[in-house]
């Protein structure tokens, strides 16, 4: 899977600071919080500029404008601060679905929500997906990418069970296993949309993306794998 932060448009978790806001705070005592998020803002835009292999702790902080001391006030590596982007990626994306998503809603109705819920953030994250390869890149801890996700599985099995009760779903599948499933294809499709699309998601490959999977839940039997 791959993640990212648009430089310039900040939301979410890092609120209206800008990198390119070092200037009028050089000098400065900021507080904890805005040096932190300075710093994340700086990391994502060399993330999406470079990639994770190639950014360096230094081009980090030398876009923030605070010094190398500083960052390890706050990250132990630069694999940390990748970490703490790929949390509020997954914090921000069960928001967004969390506010659209009722468990009273037809199957079709919810995944159509969840899955644009889950891809307007994952456009939000753009830079960081891409500069990490969805935490695929060689040198990053798969352990811990997978801790990061697993609050999304979490919310997804809590989906696939109602949906089982309901009787949209085979009671007899694995709702694990179909939870990471659904999570697998929907990050599968992240690179064909970000390649195809520029700054908007695709209607017509998101349309695909739903039309399969929902043909994906509602046909498939365990008993014939």
């Amino acid at each position: 899977m791959s993640i990212g932060l648009r430089t310039g448009r900040n939301s979410g978790h890092f609120g209206a600071y800008s990198p390119t806001m070092k200037a009028r705070v050089m000098g400065r005592t900021l507080p904890s919080e805005t040096r932190k998020a300075q710093l994340l803002l700086a990391a994502r835009k060399v993330l999406g500029e470079k990639g994770y292999s190639a950014t360096r702790i230094s081009e980090i902080v030398a876009e923030a404008g605070v010094s190398q001391g500083t960052f390890y006030l706050y990250f132990a590596s630069k694999e940390d601060i990748v970490i703490e982007l790929g949390r509020a990626l997954v914090a921000d994306a069960l928001s967004e679905i969390k506010g659209n998503w009722s468990p009273d809603d037809e199957m079709e109705t919810a995944l159509r929500k969840v899955i644009k819920s889950y891809y307007k953030v994952c456009f939000q994250y753009k830079d960081v997906l891409e500069g990490t390869n969805g935490g695929a890149t060689p040198g990053l801890n798969k352990g811990k990418w997978n801790e990061i996700y697993k609050p999304l599985n979490d919310g997804t099995l809590n989906m696939i069970e109602t949906w089982q009760r309901h009787g949209s779903i085979s009671s007899e599948a694995d709702a694990d296993v179909v939870s990471w499933l659904l999570i697998d294809t929907f990050n599968g499709a992240l690179a064909r949309l970000f390649g195809h699309s520029g700054d908007r998601v695709s209607q017509d490959y998101e349309a695909q993306v739903i039309g399969w999977t929902l043909s994906a839940l509602k046909y498939f039997n365990p008993r014939k794998t």
